[in-house]
Order: structure tokens, then sequence, then C-alpha cells
């Protein structure tokens, strides 16, 4: 309802055309309150989505599988569980996903691995200052890998505290 010049103002009038402007006014407001509500959930299930997402790419099961490497399969297995991967291709090794260097290389000189695995091993000591270190490692070697290859590297681990190595593997070989 509006009032306009023309209009001839009755008794009573003005008061219910303030009356009708503040029950729309209030209607507004509940609107926007009921916004905020909506948006306060959509805030908490975005901030559970980032908590899942965080939770769920630290988990051991999601390990990723080196470049240029392929797990030979196994019929029987354990669960991975979480510790620095060192992955050994034909031609390269990383540790945790990072370059160490060529795997020929590294055979006959073997120091640049030896520091990275000191660097994990000093920095995993930090962050636990009242734990022993567990030496705990996951080796995943290309399955056309020489066995003797293979072997070198894992000699190599004890030397820098890493004596629990685990094999990955693919489940549900033959």
């Amino acid at each position: 309802m509006s009032i306009s010049n023309r209009e001839i103002l009755a008794p009573g009038s003005f008061s219910r055309h303030l009356v009708s402007r503040k029950r729309k006014s209030a209607t507004r407001k509940k609107l926007l309150i009921a916004g905020l509500s909506l948006t306060s959930m959509v805030d908490m299930f975005s901030l559970l989505v980032i908590f899942l997402l965080q939770a769920f790419s630290t988990s051991p099961e999601l390990l990723a599988i080196g470049k240029g490497v392929t797990l030979p399969a196994a019929r029987t297995g354990q669960e991975i569980k979480d510790a620095p991967v060192l992955a050994i291709s034909e031609e390269e090794v990383y540790l945790d996903q990072k370059l160490v260097g060529k795997t020929s290389v590294l055979l006959k000189h073997p120091a640049p691995l030896m520091h990275h695995l000191a660097q994990l091993r000093e920095l995993w000591q930090k962050t636990h200052p009242t734990e022993t270190f567990p030496g705990e490692i996951n080796l995943q070697a290309h399955k056309e890998l020489s066995s003797a290859i293979v072997a070198q590297f894992m000699a190599m681990l004890p030397s820098q505290s890493y004596g629990s190595i685990q094999l990955a593997v693919v489940a549900g070989g033959t």
C-alpha cells in the first residue's frame, strides 16, 4: 500500500501503512537469520570435507607407486605401515616421491641416498623426541628389477637405522 499525493488520507490509513511496512521488514529479517544458519552449516561441512581429505591423503592405504615402478604381484600380504617409501625403478631411485638419483650411480656411490635417509631419520627424531626410531621403510622395487640390485639397496638401509624393511606388492597375484 502506497500513499500518493492524490489520495485523501482517511483516519488511520497512515498508521496501517506503517504497520504493514513493519511486517514486511520483520519478514526480511527472519529470512536473513535463516540464511546465516545455512551458511554456518555449509562452512561446517566444508571443514569436515577438508579434514577427511587430509586424513586420507596421509593414509598408508593410498601409497603412491613411484615413477617407472610396476610392483610385483603376491597372493598374501599385510597392511602397509606409514613409513618413508623408497621406490627403485630400472633407471631412477625416489625417496618419498623425490628423485634421489640414477639407480646405477647410487649402487656405486650411495652417499646421496644415505644423506636423504639420515635427513628423514633426523626429522622423525625431532618430531618424536620421546620415542625411539622404529626404522621402518617401505620398499617399492620394479618387478623386472634384478633381485641382486634390490638386495644391494636393502643392504644399504640398516646403516641408516632402517632395519624394518617392508616390500610393497600388488595383492591378487598367482
